[in-house]
């Protein structure tokens, strides 16, 4: 029995084992594990190795919240040291540790004593712990079971021979070693690699170090570099013969020595150990930022790595990973990576408003041969449909393969329209006037011809050249009014292509197989998520998604204080008139709705394709339902049919047949300059952040100089002359 308080170290608690057990210099405690009593009344028990004063503190803990039972068990397994002329497996000690909250008082530790052993019988014979499910747990009114650093090891305690001795994993068996574990004669490795890690790790854990001895295919042995002055610390592993495992047959005990020059770094910390600690990350987020690795080494081990050394680490663990850049590459498709390669992305949207993924394609760049071939893909696997409406940028590769007469997107198949945001980024850098480039958005998104019409000659107003640049573009091509048909649906610009992208932006710096499987399997998980959100839906009566319920509800609202005239007896003409709000002084507007043409002169029916509120009014003023005039792509039923695309599992990768007719090499001349790529796309006058006040001048206090290029600069010198 051995007492002790809170507070104890852990090489406190240690040499009480050692004075308790009255072993001499040449052993060595290797390990020790606690038995534990968890749950209410302590009717489970757990295993806990003990390895650090956190582990001590978690031990007592445990113990106090047992009030009725203060006792733990404890293993302990001594080592013999290499001054012994006998190497022997370790010894096994079970010794019972009494906690005794701070207390001297001898009576009370008697009494503890005295209930030991009828405690440590108790225990013993409880039988089925480990094997109780959560739903035994829940009949039997217990709580979840609390987690102290928990070792798996527990769930192989022989309870169906309660009579034997107490039985852990590791103490009359040797196992393989996991991160964390500490160091002892006969622990097993599954190779050299493994063992070397074993003991990097373990010199990063102490701040110590060590150097090589003997490094052989059998054999690997390493001593603490202050060897010489009596440090005892050393390692011996070999693969013995006829053996599949390495195992360590000699082990010096711990460090005497004091390590009095710890520095930011650690010799022993380079990219390859760095790698094999990070692997979890880099394959739970491949584009992970090297700032977080060397938070996450820092945390571990208390070093500071240098941004080059974290940098290689993340690149051999992508390999390690996701595979070597050289044989993941398949006819020339990188993007981040090794090679200079474009993703390009076709994308469309559901009845939902949310993002519809639709065709993926990795080319050399945005050439005009790329999107000719990517279009063409589209035509033959994704849609053959007519009336499509293509949104693009006036990139001229693009313009080029639409207007290509064998690939099908020419009017009527499909009509290409351009997107607002780049048509007013262009303007922009032609002419430098934030202002203006607003306005040309807000031009692009009204929906009605006459006011578009109006604002469009204030603009041209402007200037000649304004004048000019605009005409020169075709209204049908970037304005919401002058599109006829509603093939938008009201959308401007390309920013659903643009958010998928940024959903693929961590897998775009991985080898292509490794992308492939990414987008593979985020699609799966997107489709199967979106879908079922739907189906759901559907199964509680549903027949449109929130998002276009909200909407109406607000032009219902809205339409409550229109006045409605009819105008034929066919009831199809009518003029809508808008409430006037004397506070904010808007409104009064008169409006024709046509409703068997469905034409209503503020646009948004047309453009958007369900009614407006100028529609909803009408409908009431007649009696008909308005929900006849909302498009069927908003139903509940589209959205399933839209995410009901068959997924098929990728399987075991060993079952797939290797084509072993030709072999596919990667471009030399793809392979990327020196220097750090971009992480991210080149920010232009579209990222800039436009809600700052443009600086004026401290003189005159106008916008476009500062005090020093003032014009009347000159003049203002000589007057103060």
């Amino acid at each position: 029995m051995i007492k002790i308080e809170r507070g104890i170290t852990f090489e406190m608690f240690k040499r009480k084992i050692q004075t308790k057990l009255k072993l001499s210099s040449c052993h060595v405690i290797s390990r020790l594990i606690a038995r534990i009593l968890v749950g209410i009344n302590g009717r489970y028990h757990t295993a806990l190795d003990v390895c650090d004063d956190e582990d001590i503190d978690c031990m007592i803990s445990a113990c106090q919240q047992q009030h009725h039972r203060n006792v733990v068990e404890i293993h302990v397994d001594v080592a013999v040291g290499e001054t012994s002329s006998v190497v022997a497996r370790p010894l096994k000690v079970n010794l019972s540790l009494s906690h005794i909250h701070g207390s001297d008082d001898d009576d009370y530790a008697t009494r503890e004593d005295t209930e030991t052993d009828d405690d440590c019988d108790s225990m013993i014979n409880i039988e089925g712990i480990v094997r109780v499910s959560s739903t035994q747990q829940q009949q039997q009114g217990e709580a979840t079971l609390p987690f102290w650093n928990i070792s798996p090891h527990y769930s192989y305690i022989n309870w169906e021979h309660p009579d034997q001795e107490l039985d852990f994993v590791g103490m009359n068996d040797a196992q393989s070693w996991k991160e964390g574990d500490a160091l002892y004669v006969g622990q097993l490795f599954d190779t050299k690699e493994d063992v070397r890690m074993a003991v990097k790790h373990y010199a990063m854990r102490k701040h110590q170090t060590f150097f090589v001895v003997e490094s052989k295919a059998t054999t690997y042995v390493v001593k603490c570099v202050n060897h010489n002055s009596g440090c005892p610390w050393r390692v011996r592993a070999s693969l013995p013969k006829n053996a599949d495992k390495w195992k360590i047959i000699k082990w010096g005990g711990a460090h005497t020595c004091v390590n009095v020059s710890i520095s930011q770094d650690h010799q022993k910390l380079d990219s390859k150990f760095i790698c094999s600690c990070i692997l979890g990350m880099v394959k739970e987020e491949p584009s992970v930022p090297i700032s977080l690795i060397q938070e996450r080494i820092s945390g571990q081990f208390g070093y500071s790595i240098s941004y080059k050394k974290a940098w290689k680490a993340k690149q051999k663990a992508i390999v390690t990973v996701f595979g070597d850049w050289d044989e993941s590459y398949v006819d020339g498709t990188f993007l981040y990576g090794k090679y200079r390669q474009t993703l390009l992305i076709a994308t469309t949207q559901d009845g939902n408003n949310c993002v519809l993924p639709i065709a993926f394609a990795i080319v050399e760049g945005e050439t005009l041969s790329a999107w000719e071939w990517f279009l063409a893909m589209i035509r033959i696997h994704v849609t053959n449909k007519a009336g499509l409406c293509l949104i693009s940028d006036r990139h001229q590769s693009i313009k080029g393969a639409v207007s290509n007469p064998h690939l099908g997107w020419q009017p009527p198949n499909t009509y290409h329209v351009y997107c607002i945001r780049h048509i007013a980024s262009n303007f922009n850098r032609q002419f430098k006037n934030t202002m203006l480039k607003k306005k040309l958005i807000q031009l692009g998104y009204t929906p009605s011809k006459q006011i578009f019409e109006s604002k469009l000659n204030t603009f041209r107003s402007q200037s000649p050249e304004i004048q000019t640049w605009i005409d020169n573009i075709s209204k049908e091509k970037w304005s919401l009014a002058y599109d006829d048909e509603g093939r938008r649906y009201g959308h401007m610009t390309t920013n659903l292509s643009e958010s998928v992208n940024k959903v693929l932006k961590g897998a775009r710096n991985l080898p292509i197989t490794a992308l492939v499987k990414a987008t593979y399997a985020r699609l799966v998980e997107y489709f199967v998520k979106r879908g079922e959100t739907a189906m759901h839906e559907v199964n509680n009566g549903g027949r449109y998604y929130q998002k276009l319920m909200e909407a109406i509800e607000k032009n219902q609202q809205e339409a409550s204080s229109h006045q409605v005239r009819r105008y034929d007896i066919q009831r199809t003409r009518f003029e809508v008139e808008e409430a006037f709000n004397p506070v904010t002084q808007r409104g009064g507007h008169k409006w024709t709705v046509i409703l068997s043409t469905r034409y209503c002169e503020c646009g948004k029916f047309k453009a958007l394709r369900y009614p407006c509120s100028y529609v909803i009014a009408v409908c009431a003023h007649i009696s008909i339902d308005f929900w006849q005039f909302v498009d069927p792509v908003y139903t509940l039923h589209n959205v399933v049919n839209a995410y009901s695309s068959q997924w098929w599992p990728l399987g075991n990768e060993n079952n797939i047949l290797q084509n072993t007719e030709w072999k596919l090499v990667p471009d030399v001349e793809r392979v990327r300059g020196k220097g750090r790529p971009k992480a991210t796309r080149i920010r232009n006058e579209m990222d800039w952040v436009e809600s700052q006040p443009r600086q004026r001048c401290r003189l005159c206090r106008q916008p476009g100089h500062n005090q020093r290029q003032y014009p009347q600069q000159n003049d203002r010198n000589h007057h103060h002359v």
